[in-house]
């Protein structure tokens, strides 16, 4: 029997790395990658540097610009739970999305059942979506089933600062051959 449950919990493990620490990892990377890239963070800064600019910015009323999907992320408080809440909006919008195209038979179908009312519920549905944005964590048990929760969470962890790691090290090696050419 307690082998049973070792292979159960093994097998817990090797899912959460692979549903929940690969694509935090791939985010986490995609968004660090990107913020230096775009020169919103230097090298091996921290999000918490971006964060007191654009607060600093807000205070002396003068302009932050960044992109809206780093925005998105600053505003879900970046970090690791600025991933997770973000993360967890873009798949409560996109199933939205999906099932709100689904009901259409065909264009014509569409066309007839557009309406001012349907783009409103739209948008107030979108307001309504930061809710489970911000309550991540309750929201992806509904969606996988989760044995151990912690194990979830420290592999998703582990993927963010992975992520931000080999973002800041690409980064890293690829000046340092622009510089060795």
């Amino acid at each position: 029997m307690v082998l049973f449950t070792a292979e159960i919990y093994k097998m817990e493990i090797i899912r959460a790395l692979f549903i929940a620490g690969l694509p935090t990892m791939i985010v986490a990377f995609l968004m660090v990658f990107f913020a230096i890239k775009r020169g919103y963070l230097e090298l091996d800064e921290n999000i918490e540097e971006l964060k007191k600019r654009k607060k600093q910015a807000k205070k002396e009323k003068s302009e932050f610009k960044v992109n809206p999907v780093h925005s998105k992320w600053l505003f879900f408080g970046g970090g690791y739970y600025g991933i997770m809440a973000l993360g967890t909006y873009s798949h409560v919008e996109l199933v939205e999305v999906y099932e709100f195209f689904r009901d259409f038979s065909s264009i014509e179908n569409f066309i007839e059942q557009i309406s001012f009312g349907a783009i409103i519920k739209l948008i107030i549905d979108s307001f309504l979506n930061l809710i489970p944005a911000f309550t991540w964590f309750l929201y992806w048990p509904k969606i996988f089933v989760m044995h151990s929760g912690w194990y979830w969470l420290g592999a998703s962890y582990a993927g963010y600062h992975v992520g931000n790691y080999f973002a800041n090290w690409f980064i890293t090696r690829k000046n340092e051959s622009n510089l060795n050419s």
